[in-house]
C-alpha cells in the first residue's frame, strides 16, 4: 500500500489522513508528514484506505486518457 500512497497528490494524502482519523487519533506529526502504525488500524480502516487509493489511481488514469484524446482531437482540428 505504501507504494500506492507515495503516488498520491497532497490533497489525496489529506483525505487519507481523514480516513485514518475516523479510526484512531494515534498518529505522530513530523515535518515531512504524519506517521501511523498500521498495527493500530483496524481492518476496516485499511480497506477504506485501499478503496480510496484505487479510486484515485483509477481517476488519474481516466484523466490521463482523456487528456490524450483531447490532444488527438486538437491536432485533428488544427
Amino acid at each position: 500500500m505504501k507504494e500506492k500512497l507515495d503516488k498520491l497528490e497532497t490533497n489525496e494524502h489529506i483525505q487519507i489522513h481523514g480516513i485514518i482519523k475516523k479510526y484512531t487519533e494515534n498518529t505522530t506529526k513530523a515535518p515531512n508528514g504524519i506517521f501511523v502504525s498500521s498495527e493500530h488500524l483496524p481492518l476496516e480502516c485499511l480497506q477504506e484506505m485501499e478503496k480510496y487509493i484505487l479510486f484515485c489511481i483509477d481517476q488519474k488514469a481516466r484523466m490521463d486518457e482523456d487528456l490524450k484524446t483531447r490532444k488527438t482531437y486538437e491536432r485533428m482540428v488544427e
